[in-house]
């Protein structure tokens, strides 16, 4: 009696079938790609910089991809009928949320609030923000369009995704803004094997004044008030 084994699946992320009669179907093909381009980048951002900000980035990234996966598999909402060609089994049947929409909106919404409205050193000019700001969305609208033109996803799948992702980045950005506030990355960073691998937080003060900024300029406007009482007086 022959043993039946499990049937393979493809590797989601990358199995993507386009037609070749159609001019747009390739370059939307490949922008499906573009979440693996950006892991590259962020892997070679820190090869080459040695920054822990890739690594924050990417970490909050597979945050994102987890929970977009339990809740795949806790919905079990499926894909549209027309996008089952390789997904007739297993977990990638399901397609609530959508993975690549809500990784693209988590990448749109961190890169916003953490490098194009409070890159460290000399702020960006407003023309620069606005440029970066419609590559960034240029970029994200690609990747739906190849959702659902491939019919991988519906609007309302694409739509909870990008919610998803847009709201776990401000959280997520709030709470690397708060590990910095306090120290705790500088405490990380102090390690021997962070030391060995000459580790490095350029990017731990930007354009955004923190707490203990707010703090002194406070100080300063009450001390301030306090000497002109005193003249008066």
């Amino acid at each position: 009696m022959v043993a039946v084994q499990n049937p393979l699946i493809p590797f989601d992320h990358t199995y993507i079938l386009y037609s070749p009669d159609n001019i747009f179907s390739l370059p939307l093909a490949a922008a499906s790609l573009t979440p693996i381009l950006i892991l590259v980048f962020l892997f070679s951002w820190f090869v080459i910089t040695r920054e822990i900000e890739p690594c924050i980035f990417a970490a909050g990234h597979v945050c994102n991809d987890i929970l977009s996966g339990i809740l795949k598999n806790t919905v079990r909402y499926p894909r549209p009928i027309r996008g089952q060609i390789f997904k007739q089994d297993g977990g990638l049947v399901w397609g609530m949320p959508s993975s690549h929409t809500q990784f693209m909106s988590f990448w749109f919404t961190y890169t916003l609030l953490a490098y194009i409205l409070n890159y460290p050193g000399p702020s960006i000019s407003k023309k620069c923000q606005l440029i970066y700001s419609i590559g960034a969305m240029f970029t994200v609208g690609m990747v739906i369009a190849s959702r659902i033109v491939f019919e991988y996803h519906n609007w309302n799948q694409v739509i909870v995704g990008l919610l998803l992702g847009s709201v776990l980045a401000c959280f997520y950005w709030v709470f690397v803004n708060l590990l910095r506030e306090y120290g705790i990355i500088d405490r990380l960073l102090s390690g021997k094997i962070f030391k060995l691998l000459l580790v490095k937080d350029s990017f731990g003060r930007g354009s955004f004044p923190l707490l203990e900024d707010e703090r002194r300029v406070y100080e300063e406007i009450v001390s301030v008030k306090g000497d002109s009482a005193a003249r008066r007086n």
